[in-house]
């Protein structure tokens, strides 16, 4: 049941920006079907957004998000709706994880990568120490340049492409940064200890992710 449960997980992973791309793809949206394209995207949302603030600030999110679903359900052009919150989802999501890995980089701070390098490997050589600092810079880049192609392509090309950019490519291309990373990672420093996405990812939720377990490195 847990690997059925993980391949309909993927499956959705997958699935759901194509199904958000064929909506864009359209000139007319009924309202019931944009608020069936965007509730799984909201409810993340709003799970994550909980997750991340402090209590006393959990009615101002759920009137953030009530209005949101306000202005999807009530608006007269649902394709500009459509385009509207995926846009802007996109780009928050992107400066959001920006402003993660970059606030690490700061003076008195141990950047994203080494603090999860440290906590699956134990100390880090000064070479591995260095490397981990540049992934983490280049995670930044990478997250910067999701934004600024996104935003060129939403106003130079065609609303397709641009969609495409966002939706349809944006998990090859992450995958293809870690698959990149980690090949590159594993010529470099043949003798590291090798660290699957699955453990980084499952390090990072359980040391870093809740409120008051960051981790400064100090």
């Amino acid at each position: 049941m847990a690997r059925l449960g993980r391949f309909f997980l993927i499956l959705a992973f997958i699935g759901y920006p194509i199904l958000l791309h064929t909506y864009i793809l359209k000139q007319e949206v009924e309202m019931w079907q944009l608020l069936c394209v965007f509730a799984p995207m909201l409810a993340g949302a709003a799970w994550v957004t909980l997750r991340l603030v402090d209590k006393i600030w959990w009615p101002l999110v759920v009137a953030v998000f009530a209005a949101g679903i306000y202005f999807i359900a009530t608006g007269h052009h649902g394709r500009i709706g459509l385009l509207a919150v995926n846009g802007v989802s996109s780009a928050t999501l992107n400066l959001f994880l920006l402003w993660l890995f970059g606030r690490t980089l700061t003076r008195g701070n141990e950047p994203l990568i080494s603090q999860i390098s440290r906590h699956i490997n134990g100390k880090l050589d000064p070479e591995v120490a260095d490397y981990t600092r540049h992934v983490t810079i280049a995670w930044c880049i990478f997250f910067a340049l999701q934004v600024v192609v996104s935003l060129l392509l939403y106003l130079y090309a065609p609303v397709a492409a641009w969609s495409f950019f966002i939706n349809v490519l944006n998990v090859p291309l992450l995958i293809a940064m870690f698959v990149g990373e980690k090949a590159y990672r594993t010529v470099r420093f043949p003798d590291h200890p090798k660290t699957s996405i699955l453990k980084a990812i499952e390090v990072y939720t359980k040391n870093f992710a809740a409120p008051g377990k960051a981790d400064s490195g100090r």
